[in-house]
């Protein structure tokens, strides 16, 4: 009797679910979604993202330079938008100031659990795109483009990636790298948020 494979995206999402509500519960990400936030706060933690996502993006451009993957991720990079907001509010970036412990991309298995949790984002992000719209008035081009992401294209672009690492669910080896290359990136994250500092509220 054959025994029914289980998709790689539901072993990567019970595998790293504690790490995963590690992050939402970060104090940066609840004052995301708080209507307290202040503007100083928002462009210090895009700031972050910027510093973070940089550093990510030349690991995936460099494995892909020496190794061309199947999936198209041209697309999907997230620095030129934080950029793009950071120039929005007039600041100037610092590629490299989080200082945190990277994911090891030296695998296939590796990036695709990278990619997991880069492209999981984007789905909360639209939701966090609609916050700061409601509460704050940031749009996609006046300061908000990096959560806006995809756009209306958030859901297709997640069922294209689920479908292209769901292709590699057979493979044993790949799935145990994908699973800690994921959770390396979860608690790359989470390291980045808990060492910046978050600037305090304004009072009242």
């Amino acid at each position: 009797m054959k025994t029914q494979t289980i998709e790689l995206r539901i072993r990567l999402r019970n595998a790293t679910a504690p790490l995963h509500k590690q992050l939402n519960q970060q104090p940066w990400l609840v004052a995301l979604l708080s209507k307290e936030l202040a503007l100083p706060q928002y462009q210090q933690l895009l700031g972050i993202y910027y510093s973070l996502y940089y550093q990510l993006e030349v690991a995936i451009k460099h494995y892909i330079d020496q190794q061309p993957i199947a999936f198209d991720y041209q697309p999907r990079y997230k620095a030129p938008l934080l950029l793009n907001d950071l120039t929005y509010w007039h600041i100037q970036p610092e590629p490299l100031c989080c200082k945190v412990e990277l994911p090891s991309i030296n695998s296939l298995g590796a990036l695709l659990g990278l990619f997991y949790v880069l492209e999981g984002s984007s789905l909360g992000g639209s939701l966090i795109a609609q916050h700061l719209y409601q509460t704050h008035g940031y749009t996609r081009s006046t300061g908000s483009d990096f959560f806006s992401g995809y756009g209306e294209q958030t859901r297709s672009h997640w069922q294209s990636f689920i479908s292209y690492i769901n292709g590699y669910s057979d493979q044993p080896d790949l799935t145990i790298q994908a699973i800690d290359a994921a959770a390396q990136s979860f608690a790359c994250f989470n390291q980045a948020l808990a060492n910046s500092q978050m600037l305090p509220f304004p009072k009242v």
